[in-house]
């Protein structure tokens, strides 16, 4: 797994991902990095997500690039579902790390997605 601060080069990621839709993603990376002072990016090429904490804190958020949609497990409190639901995407909790952590976990967005301003509103929440 690479680990790099800021966003890593697209060159380290973009073979992994070949036959994947990827400017959603391109576009939320941008978008964070901007807004997370210090965010540290890294890419697991096998499982295909990105993970991001800041400095060297712990991860407050993974993006799992699938072929529809992206799903997102974020370091911010689950009751944040029903806002999230209310935004017209889907939430389906993992049974995983994260979610008996507290985290909100398995948060669909379709790779076609144009409301993007959810997106970038909650990952900030996760960082604070």
């Amino acid at each position: 797994m690479k680990k790099c601060k800021g966003l890593m080069p697209e060159d380290d990621y973009q073979k992994a991902l070949k036959g994947y839709p990827t400017a959603l993603v391109c576009f939320i990376r941008a978008a964070i990095v901007e807004r997370v002072t210090g965010l540290t990016e890294k890419f697991n090429p096998k499982q295909r997500y990105f993970g991001y904490c800041v400095k060297n804190d712990s991860d407050k958020a993974y993006i799992y690039v699938q072929k529809k949609k992206l799903v997102i497990d974020l370091c911010i409190d689950q009751r944040f579902a029903k806002e999230i639901e209310g935004e017209g995407f889907a939430v389906r909790p993992r049974d995983n790390f994260q979610y008996k952590a507290r985290w909100l976990t398995g948060w669909e967005v379709p790779q076609s997605t144009l409301n993007i301003g959810p997106i970038i509103k909650y990952f900030c929440e996760a960082f604070k």
